[in-house]
């Protein structure tokens, strides 16, 4: 069993990308599936890119999630990508010794 490292922000990106992967795969809404496909395309790109602080991580992720359908704004999914931009913008002000 492997341990998954909450603190590492390359991680926490992996999991948000392989989460939305599984729910297009098993979702039988053609929109959903869409919406759930290109969102997953935009999370591989980002996941190529080298950022040189966690902030720009979680922006990045930011801009793809402001670029979403507004009926899709309410899926279970985007509150992964809102929580995971949360948790990784905790993870930096840890890593920084700031606070929001």
């Amino acid at each position: 069993m492997s341990l998954i490292d909450w603190s590492d922000p390359e991680e926490m990106l992996g999991l948000l990308i392989e989460y939305v992967a599984d729910e297009a795969i098993g979702e039988n809404d053609p929109d959903r599936a869409s919406f759930l496909r290109e969102l997953w395309r935009d999370l591989e790109d980002l996941s190529s890119r080298e950022f040189a602080a966690v902030a720009g991580i979680a922006d990045a992720i930011c801009e793809i999630r402001d670029t979403q359908p507004a009926e899709f704004l309410s899926d279970a999914v985007i509150s992964h990508v809102d929580a995971c931009v949360e948790e990784l913008r905790r993870i930096g002000s840890h890593i920084t010794g700031t606070r929001d």
